[in-house]
């Protein structure tokens, strides 16, 4: 796996499975099992699963992999690996040619078998607007996605300029991010708000009562000089 979630992060009782299962499936492919997205990404010249290059420098590989717009929110993420599975799809931009020049990195993240999220990453040309409304497109069924000021974004993690379904209630948010396109679950942002929420204030906590303790020895530390 991509991401090792740290041992400190708090556990949480809510599920997530019954809020993807609960994803309309006539507005968005987000929920799909990784059968249902292996099935639909390994086809004859479409598509094959993701290895990164044998000859490629261990420091370029590094520093492509920090680029994952999921990476900053690791710590977040859920701590069970059983629960949480990366599968990393090429797909090729050449119709008919299964192309390793021009193409997209497709990572799809799944949770407890759904997935919540699915990050685009261009390859070999940069990612244009053309593109973005495609993937949209296909990820809409019978909704309609409106675009979101960041200004605007209500409580998130990933942050959004698009949402999917009804204001009050959204479905899916994407967020382009150079030449990567982020596409998740609205509830799985939210559960992520929640974790972060409570990781901040365990965090404010633990830093007041270090700020405690360095206070209480500063006398006898300093002493004598």
């Amino acid at each position: 796996m991509l991401f090792h979630p740290s041992e400190r992060i708090f556990k949480t009782a809510a599920s997530l499975t019954a809020l993807l299962l609960a994803v309309n499936p006539a507005s968005a492919r987000i929920g799909d099992t990784p059968e249902q997205m292996a099935g639909r990404m390994l086809q004859p010249n479409v598509g094959k699963n993701f290895s990164w290059p044998k000859e490629m420098p261990e420091r370029e590989r590094t520093k492509q992999e920090s680029e994952n717009p999921l990476k900053p929110h690791v710590y977040l993420l859920p701590t069970e690996a059983r629960d949480w599975q990366e599968q990393i799809f090429w797909k090729t931009a050449i119709k008919g040619h299964l192309s390793n020049e021009s193409g997209w990195r497709i990572y799809v993240y799944f949770y407890k078998g759904r997935s919540a999220v699915e990050l685009y990453r261009r390859v070999g040309e940069s990612l244009n607007d053309f593109e973005v409304s495609g993937i949209l497109a296909r990820l809409r069924g019978s909704d309609t996605w409106r675009k979101v000021e960041r200004k605007q974004n209500g409580d998130t993690v990933m942050g959004y300029d698009f949402e999917l379904g009804e204001e009050t209630a959204p479905v899916l948010r994407a967020r382009r991010q150079g030449d990567w396109l982020a596409v998740f679950n609205a509830r799985f942002d939210a559960f992520l708000f929640d974790r972060k929420t409570r990781w901040d204030e365990n965090e404010a906590v633990r830093k007041e009562a270090e700020r405690k303790t360095q206070a209480e020895k500063a006398p006898e530390s300093v002493e004598g000089i």
